[in-house]
């Protein structure tokens, strides 16, 4: 069994077992430099790619039987410690901007990760300081990451195994078989920590693209479009309209930054009331609207309900309208009943509560013709 894990043979299994798992890590390190083009994904493939060359090296070694030269364990050191700063860098780039001062930096530890590695002593050494440099430098980024964390004690571990090998005259097997596979190891815990950040980036970009800034609410744009995909399943759901009353008074006489906090006040309550039973979204500047489509709510009781908490827990009233799906309504026009709705409760005194149902065909016509609609 030694024989496998030391010597030649134990070099040829080592490496083509990390040429398997490294390969799979550059395909897919190019694919997302393909897609994305971000500097840390040219980094990380760069890294990848080197110590892949590395492991096919160690192949080619181990089938010639030179794996125990100076010569060997010189080019293994210095792939190592280059392939970890440059490893460590693109996650630095994961995180954050990457300056002039810091690239002079990387482009110094390559050098000096170069000229240590001439001794296998001196070269472990070194890369201890380094893990102990980068540690302090990219953890704090990553709030904080366990992952990050578990690759630099792997990789600690793999570098301590090299350095108790390099004291002793037979090389001890399980100290080989730690340096050889726990580096890959490391660059695994790298990879995690990778698409963990891809993901990350993913779910902000969706954010953004759904998510009102201010309020945290769903823009316009993402109501809109599900209360179309609702109406078209003919699911039978409720629309209630909310407009802050004299939104424009409080702004021009307490300032904008007391406006902002009226919304997201506003915003934190119907969140409370509505998000378990459909959505909530940002239609205009001082206008909420919400989808109701849990069919056992009572619409009536809940729009007053919000309607109440908003004049007793914030600064501003609102002015509620509400309207109900009927069969041959299509989302603009649902959405601009509930709007009507809510206009006729601002003209008639503002801080209350109308359902369109309750508006007679008259009335109706007068106030579409007023409403100021929000599908313009």
């Amino acid at each position: 069994m030694s024989n496998i894990l030391i010597g030649s043979l134990g070099v040829i299994y080592y490496a083509s077992l990390n040429i398997l798992v490294l390969t799979l890590m550059l395909v897919l390190a190019v694919r997302l430099l393909i897609h994305r083009k971000k500097r840390a994904y040219l980094t990380l493939t760069i890294c990848m790619a080197i110590v892949l060359v590395e492991q096919i090296f160690l192949l080619g070694a181990g089938l010639l039987g030179v794996n125990e030269s100076s010569g060997f364990i010189f080019i293994k050191n210095m792939f190592n410690a280059v392939s970890f700063v440059l490893a460590n860098t693109g996650v630095y780039q994961l995180y954050a901007e990457t300056n002039k001062k810091l690239l002079r930096v990387v482009y110094g530890l390559l050098v000096l990760a170069i000229i240590m590695t001439i001794n296998p002593i001196i070269g472990g050494i070194f890369q201890l300081l380094l893990v102990i440099l980068v540690y302090y430098m990219i953890y704090p980024l990553l709030n904080p990451s366990r992952k990050y964390l578990l690759g630099l004690s792997i990789y600690s571990a793999a570098i301590v195994a090299q350095l108790i090998n390099s004291f002793v005259m037979e090389p001890v097997v399980l100290l080989v078989a730690m340096d050889n596979l726990l580096r890959v190891g490391f660059y695994a815990m790298i990879f995690l920590i990778l698409f963990d950040r891809v993901i990350e980036l993913m779910e902000n970009i969706y954010q953004k693209s759904t998510r009102d800034a201010l309020t945290g609410l769903y823009n316009r744009f993402y109501f809109y479009t599900t209360v179309s995909f609702m109406m078209n399943e003919k699911t039978p759901i409720s629309i209630i309209f909310f407009d802050l009353d004299n939104f424009k008074h409080l702004n021009d006489t307490r300032g904008h930054g007391e406006g902002d906090k009226a919304l997201k006040l506003v915003a934190s309550i119907l969140k409370e009331e509505g998000e378990e039973i459909g959505i909530v979204g940002r239609y205009g500047g001082e206008e909420m609207v919400m989808m109701i489509e849990d069919i056992e709510v009572d619409v009536v009781e809940l729009a007053e309900r919000i309607r109440y908490r908003i004049e007793s827990e914030t600064i501003v009233t609102v002015s509620v309208g509400h309207a109900s799906f009927q069969e041959g309504l299509t989302a603009d026009q649902i959405i601009k009943n509930a709007d009507i709705a809510m206009y006729t409760a601002k003209k008639s005194g503002k801080n209350k509560v109308i359902s369109f149902r309750s508006l007679d065909e008259n009335q109706y016509e007068k106030d579409d013709s007023s409403s100021l609609s929000l599908l313009s």
